[in-house]
């Protein structure tokens, strides 16, 4: 059974995310025993640590046993630099970190960046590919209901766009005379809505103030006369610079106040001690003196003969004015010590807080979608996890050379370059790239035996085609013959080829010598469709030009197989321009039948045609033109009726919707082999290599 997860937000700066998440997880350890908790990017940091403060505190609140460069293993900075590189290190750090869990807490960004939209952009990305449903934490203070719905309408709407899960939201701060009665009016608000809302906590001052020992800090203050506690938490500051009597009628209230006024107002000193020592007024945190005027000698000594008040005085050089605006602006900074502040957090959100229906509702939140970011990532883990060797007859081509040192310096694969090493060194200096690790093969340098022994088994394979021996030694000087040669004497476990060479030119000698696998009755191909929220499997679109229906049937088995031996769980559409029995036609009776043998060969294969793309991949339209199927609306695997149907179909999508095509990958060999476009990038190459590797484990 795979983990939890929960993916916590802010609407906007200063929500008290942190605090409801610290809230969460000792409520949510009330429920299952291991509860894990992520911060992938940071924003906040203490001196020169490289460690967010918040995955620091959580850490050691709960004595949490993973590596904090796992807890938060990346930065905002990371983030703006290097996408890719992003995700493949969090991923990492989530596969080491959710391991043995039953829940993880993950904790989106603090907002204090300067562009709240990039924040957004980021936390989306961030939870729809690590497949965790978003709850929001919106700020309530000083808003009205209008203005809290109207912020969580906004960002729900917002990442529900983006393709993300969302699990609902929890109102921190708010502040009402009529709580029950205001939250109940804002749940139907939102309930119109469509978002659940699991709770509101009001507001506590001792929660969002400061320590007096962290605005002494803050302040760079002088302590004139220490009194009982430093620990004392500021709920408020209030400006004294009328007389006594006046001033004792704004003291009233909380307690917590911190008390502001000039240096040189003695009598006011006198009064908030007198005042601290009185049943009717509250307990003051202590007094600040501006001006850097500090009471003479014999004030000082009458203050000290009053220390049972226990007040601390404190004395800045700001005025009072600026010492207040300074003071308004210090937050709280918690501490994994700071036990009482802790409890009641703990305690906060356990009454005001549905964390049970929290938790019942992430297992409702289907989250097994495949981004591509995952789908990339568990690519290069699966090609990883068993190390193949893959040789690459292009090796004198500047992309294949930058795209095997990045494959080796990720570990992916072994690798073979073919062609004229003094060239290939020379590529790979001027570049900048290490392949030292690479091995590099020249087919017209090549020990004699070796030669020997490809040149005699080719002929051997194809002389009944006419091959003489002279020919057959021409062949093995071309590397994608060499290459080909090398995967089917087992030399190499697959090979990468279409830079510079044409599709016939690579395939050709792989369908000669390779061939397919047994019970497989043709070659075929699929690309994988990297959409923006999900990966989906076209095939074929790039080598069986017209199947007849039971091809097609064997595309559709040999495609699903592929789909899930990547980790896609196979639904099968086989298209048409027609759904159902609506159509009438050689071409969709073709198709028609090419469903009925598949089913027939694999009837745990959910598969449905004739069915047009709407239909597949449209739950609303599926529900309109289908009735009790598996597929429509859900299809991963489209299988197209023709090649002329699959390949102009996946290059609109593919420039249309600018999303990656990885392929065409070969399938139904006996030992993998892969084409690539003439135009493929490094990073095109890159995984086109890794999922060569990955064929080849399973050949």
């Amino acid at each position: 059974m795979m983990e939890r997860k929960i993916f916590i937000a802010s609407t906007e700066q200063r929500s008290g995310k942190s605090l409801i998440t610290i809230g969460l997880i000792r409520a949510l350890q009330g429920i299952v025993p291991n509860v894990g908790y992520m911060k992938p990017i940071g924003q906040r940091y203490k001196s020169k640590s490289p460690i967010d403060q918040d995955a620091s505190l959580i850490k050691g609140i709960f004595g949490l046993p993973d590596e904090l460069s796992d807890i938060n293993p990346a930065s905002m900075h990371d983030a703006q630099e290097d996408k890719d590189s992003l995700f493949e290190k969090i991923f990492d750090s989530y596969k080491r970190l959710s391991a043995g869990k039953d829940i993880v807490v993950i904790e989106g960004t603090d907002f204090t960046s300067t562009i709240a939209a990039l924040e957004l952009d980021i936390n989306a990305e961030l939870a729809k590919n690590l497949s965790a449903p978003v709850l929001y934490v919106a700020n309530g203070s000083g808003k009205s209901i209008e203005e809290i719905v109207e912020t969580l309408t906004e960002c729900t709407d917002s990442i529900r766009e983006m393709g993300c899960k969302f699990l609902g939201a929890v109102i921190n701060r708010f502040d009402s005379q009529n709580y029950e009665q205001d939250i109940k009016k804002i749940r139907t608000m939102l309930k119109g809505k469509q978002i659940p809302l699991f709770g509101a906590v009001p507001p506590n001052p001792t929660l969002s103030g400061p320590r007096l020992w962290e605005v002494a800090l803050k302040l760079d203050a002088k302590v004139i006369y220490k009194g009982d506690d430093l620990s004392k938490v500021v709920t408020d500051a209030l400006i004294l610079a009328m007389t006594p009597e006046n001033a004792l009628k704004y003291m009233k209230g909380q307690d917590g106040y911190l008390i502001i006024t000039p240096g040189d107002r003695v009598e006011h000193i006198f009064t908030v001690m007198s005042a601290q020592k009185s049943v009717h007024y509250p307990q003051f945190s202590g007094i600040i003196l501006t001006g850097g005027l500090i009471p003479g000698d014999d004030v000082s000594r009458l203050i000290t003969g009053i220390s049972d008040t226990g007040l601390t005085i404190l004395s800045v050089k700001d005025d009072t004015y600026t010492t207040a605006l300074k003071v308004n602006k210090i937050a709280g900074e918690l501490s994994k010590d700071d036990t009482e502040k802790i409890e009641l957090a703990n305690q906060l959100v356990e009454k005001h807080v549905d964390f049970n229906r929290i938790y019942s509702e992430l297992g409702s939140v289907v989250t097994d979608t495949t981004t591509p970011r995952m789908f990339q990532y568990r690519i290069i883990e699966m090609a990883r996890a068993d190390k193949k060797h893959i040789a690459l007859p292009e090796g004198t081509e500047e992309r294949i050379i930058k795209a095997s040192a990045e494959v080796l310096e990720k570990n992916i694969c072994d690798i073979s370059l073919l062609g004229d090493k003094d060239k290939i060194l020379e590529i790979s200096r001027n570049i900048g790239v290490d392949i030292s690790r690479a091995n590099i093969i020249n087919p017209a340098k090549v020990d004699k035996s070796t030669f020997e022994d490809y040149a005699n088994t080719l002929y051997e394979l194809r002389k009944h085609k006419k091959l003489t021996q002279e020919m057959a030694h021409d062949q093995m000087l071309d590397p994608v013959y060499f290459a080909t040669m090398m995967v089917y004497k087992g030399h190499a476990d697959g090979f990468v080829s279409g830079c510079t060479h044409s599709t016939a030119e690579t395939l050709g000698p792989v369908l000669r010598l390779i061939r397919t696998k047994k019970g497989v009755s043709l070659a075929s191909s699929i690309f994988f469709m990297c959409m923006p929220d999900r990966v989906l499997v076209y095939g074929d679109c790039a080598l069986v030009e017209n199947p007849t229906a039971e091809q097609l049937a064997d595309i559709a088995i040999t495609s699903s197989e592929t789909a899930k031996s990547f980790g896609i769980k196979p639904y099968v559409a086989m298209l048409s321009y027609s759904t159902g029995k609506s159509g009438k036609g050689k071409d969709v009776d073709k198709v028609r039948e090419a469903t009925r043998i598949a089913q027939a060969k694999m009837p745990d294969l959910p598969i449905e045609g004739p069915i047009q793309y709407d239909a597949a991949t449209s739950a609303e339209v599926a529900k309109v033109k289908t009735k009790d199927s598996d597929v429509a609306g859900k299809a991963t695997v489209y299988i197209f009726p023709s090649l002329d149907a699959g390949n102009t179909a996946y290059k609109a999508v593919q420039r249309s919707a600018n999303v990656p095509a990885i392929g065409p990958v070969l399938q139904g060999l006996k030992k993998p082999a892969n084409d690539l476009s003439r135009g493929a990038t490094v990073i095109d190459i890159v995984y086109t290599i890794a999922v060569t590797a990955i064929q080849a484990q399973k050949s």
